[in-house]
């Protein structure tokens, strides 16, 4: 009977250990194959460049966001940092419009300085209340959320902003494929290279594992979290501008909410929300790959746009979960 009991725990185990890894991929062709019973035009090559479209700028900040859970760390104040960045772009592109700058190649490359600056702005404070005066992650993005939410707000005066001159870049592309999604694919490659194969990346993993045993070996564990942070936030910046392009207005409740996107991607795709786990290839992007998935079926279903909330919160519910299930059971 022992033998027995040992052998199915064993079995569990293993089970749920093969689930932990891989069962993201079998809940991906799932919900294909169940899309593609709903609606013929899901399981096709335009609807699949759509959902990749649609996925690479929430991609983009799920890489950032990968970098802060590493450190065992979280962000929440993305979605509004996403916001503030794209409503100040849209302020700038309204005071080039008189001078007929707008358009031009300098006049992008002022616009996504604007973005990244702003975005780094947000992450760089977060970094900084989080490494050197020891806030507490949540409390600390939670206070920078409604400061960028309120400066946004101030800023626009809650008018919305139209951005279609941006839509180029974040609805173009080359060779049927998007330019957003070519940045995403650039972005993952070079930021896993930095988290997998650079000391940089294993000192975060080291912090994310054992904050006080890093600090010992000479790690600057304080430096370190404040440059996760700060890349989470730049890649916010980014996202939240492209975004922007893609629907061509910013107003009041854009990217309401993303930052819980963001985070369940990114633990869906295997990294820890208690930290020294991570990776964004194939990680991070499968994730969002798999909620915007969900997000896209739904939307060629017609479901009511009440249970989007409903699917974002238990897809939220069931990342936490099994995280938690796998932390208990030392799977790391």
């Amino acid at each position: 009977m022992a033998v027995e009991t040992t052998l199915i725990q064993l079995n569990s185990r293993r089970l749920f250990s093969f689930l932990y890894r891989y069962g993201i991929y079998v809940v991906l062709g799932i919900m294909i194959i169940f899309f593609s019973t709903t609606n013929p035009n899901f399981l096709t090559l335009k609807n699949a460049m759509i959902i990749l479209q649609q996925a690479a700028p929430l991609g983009i900040a799920a890489i950032g966001m990968t970098f802060v859970l590493v450190v065992a760390g979280i962000d929440i104040s993305v979605g509004q940092n996403m916001y503030l960045s794209a409503i100040l772009v849209g302020i700038a592109m309204e005071a080039m419009k008189p001078s007929g700058f707008l358009g031009t190649f300098w006049s992008y490359a002022i616009i996504y300085s604007i973005a990244l600056l702003v975005g780094g702005a947000v992450g760089a404070l977060n970094g900084l209340v989080i490494s050197r005066f020891k806030f507490v992650p949540f409390i600390a993005s939670l206070a920078t959320m409604g400061i960028a939410r309120g400066v946004g707000l101030i800023s626009s005066n809650s008018k919305v902003y139209y951005v279609e001159k941006l839509s180029p870049i974040s609805n173009g592309g080359i060779g049927g494929i998007p330019f957003v999604v070519i940045i995403l694919i650039v972005l993952a490659i070079l930021f896993q290279y930095v988290l997998r194969r650079t000391p940089f990346g294993r000192h975060l993993m080291a912090i994310g594992n054992d904050p006080i045993a890093a600090q010992k070996v000479g790690i600057n564990v304080a430096g370190l979290i404040f440059f996760a942070y700060l890349i989470c936030g730049v890649l916010a910046g980014l996202a939240g501008t492209l975004s922007a392009g893609q629907v061509g207005n910013v107003a009041v409740f854009f990217a309401d909410g993303n930052e819980f996107l963001v985070i369940s991607a990114a633990v869906l795709g295997g990294t820890s929300l208690f930290g020294g786990k991570g990776s964004v290839l194939p990680g991070a992007l499968i994730g969002i790959i798999l909620v915007t998935t969900i997000v896209n079926g739904m939307t060629m279903m017609n479901a009511s746009p009440y249970a989007y909330k409903i699917v974002r919160g238990g897809i939220i519910f069931v990342a936490v979960m099994v995280d938690s299930l796998n932390y208990k059971g030392e799977l790391r």
